[in-house]
């Protein structure tokens, strides 16, 4: 997904309701910006010079108890093992006119919160579950910011004992999930940015694979994945 301005989005939104609950809210100077649940749905509002409403993405129910009030649950997954991943929107304690931001909460199987990452502000993907054949649990979220070269992929693997373990932290999207065929490891395809946040003429991306290693139990940056068969997505069961 491509944001090109805060303006032009703001633009082709809806005009702002009374109706619906206020989950929290951040102004300076006289703008505001509204995290509002209605219908089932979450949206953000804002208030002052620009005025508008911006659907996030539908209420997910099941993750109300994990969260806390003034946030609102947009994803939850629950592995095989007992994981439990929620993905929440948020607004930031710094007034931010592009939100609401995207946190990702892990608990393990116990119960226990274990992670917590703070992401962009919209979603490109979240998966959770067995990816591969085998016992390996990962957790992955690719959001977006405000502009296409403000993206990121994380990965992690979440194990039968023990912490939640980082595998992948690039700029960039998820692009899709591959298992293993033919003689091709499984792993993840990922389009990553290549600005350098200076110069101009380094925009653009790079496609890679991060094939999984089931005896080192990590995932491997392929140094030059060419000739490898670029399967089709696919989704998380």
């Amino acid at each position: 997904m491509k944001i090109t301005t805060v303006l032009a989005l703001l633009l082709s939104i809806e005009a702002p309701s009374c109706s619906g609950r206020e989950v929290d809210r951040r102004c300076l100077m006289g703008d505001c910006v509204s995290l509002i649940v209605e219908h089932g749905s979450v949206f953000t509002e804002h208030t002052g010079e620009f005025v508008g409403r911006r659907e996030v993405a539908p209420l997910d129910r099941a993750g109300l108890r994990w969260v806390p009030a003034n946030e609102a649950p947009i994803g939850y997954a629950k592995t095989g093992r007992g994981w439990v991943a929620v993905l929440s929107a948020f607004v930031p304690e710094e007034f931010d006119f592009d939100a609401p931001e995207l946190r990702m909460y892990v608990f393990d199987p116990l119960g226990k919160r274990d992670l917590v990452s703070d992401n962009y502000n919209l979603l490109g993907s979240f998966n959770v579950g067995r990816i591969f054949p085998g016992d390996a649990e990962f957790v992955q979220i690719s959001s977006t910011g405000a502009h296409s070269y403000v993206v990121l992929t994380r990965i992690w693997l979440l194990p039968p004992g023990g912490s939640p373990r980082l595998l992948v932290d690039v700029p960039g999207l998820l692009t899709g999930i591959q298992r293993p065929a033919q003689g091709q490891p499984a792993g993840f395809w990922i389009a990553v940015q290549t600005y350098d946040g200076v110069n101009a003429g380094t925009k653009g991306e790079k496609l890679e694979f991060w094939a999984w290693d089931p005896n080192l139990r990590t995932l491997t940056l392929v140094p030059d994945p060419g000739n490898m068969i670029r399967r089709a997505p696919q989704v998380l069961p």
